[in-house]
């Protein structure tokens, strides 16, 4: 019985290292920058929010949903293929990396907008990720 214990001591720190590069995730640290909107010149009553969304965790996480405090409005992730806006389910932002949300690309698309909104309006971003949460940022419409 003895002599399978040193065998174990041996097998123990292998399988805890394969099991934790097989699929054990880190955690992610989301940072959001520079979020802005502008109204759509084609698109009465719509803006499209842009920014940048930096993780400097050690996991990914994932963009699912975002909302707006005004009321009636209608919030929508988007990203662009083949040079058409399509809504999407999720946007990811990588372990060590960045999600950028800018013109001709990914964005966030808000609908039904009140009337009166207007270049210098700002309101609040709720974003919910599949791992940090929700988070909040002001965003302030530009021109």
């Amino acid at each position: 019985m003895g002599s399978g214990v040193p065998k174990l001591r041996r097998l123990v720190p292998l399988l805890a290292a394969a099991a934790l590069s097989a699929g054990c995730t880190g955690t992610p640290r989301l940072r959001i920058d520079g979020a802005e909107a502008r109204l759509a010149p084609a698109l009465p009553g719509a803006c499209s929010i842009f920014m940048t969304i930096a993780n400097a965790g050690d996991g990914d996480d994932a963009l699912l949903d975002a909302q707006v405090d005004l009321p009636g409005a209608v919030t929508q992730i988007h990203a662009v293929r083949e040079g058409r806006m399509v809504k999407s389910d999720r946007f990811v932002i990588p372990a060590k990396g960045v999600l950028e949300l800018a013109p001709g690309g990914s964005h966030i698309m808000v609908f039904h907008l009140p009337e009166g909104s207007a270049v210098g309006g700002e309101f609040t971003l709720r974003l919910r990720f599949e791992t940090s949460g929700e988070q909040r940022t002001s965003v302030r419409i530009g021109g």
